[in-house]
């Protein structure tokens, strides 16, 4: 997205921003759901997008070990 300014927060920032526990993230990322595979790192928008994704699937009763296979998939396939 030439042009635009690429956002970026701390663990905090995203946890406020997502709704989601920073503890939750950490998590998530621990298990490589989301891309951003550093908790130290900045997140993006599209790392809260992700994790909206994954947050979403758990809530409608998938298990992170569901996720460990899928997520991946679904990053290839935004990438390709």
């Amino acid at each position: 997205m030439k042009g635009q300014m690429v956002r970026e927060m701390t663990l905090e920032q995203l946890a406020a921003r997502s709704g989601v526990a920073a503890d939750k993230i950490v998590a998530y990322t621990e298990a490589g759901l989301l891309p951003c595979k550093d908790v130290h790192a900045h997140f993006s928008a599209d790392d809260q997008y992700w994790l909206d994704m994954v947050n979403c699937f758990l809530e409608n009763g998938s298990s992170v070990e569901d996720l460990k296979d899928l997520m991946p998939l679904c990053e290839q396939c935004a990438t390709a």
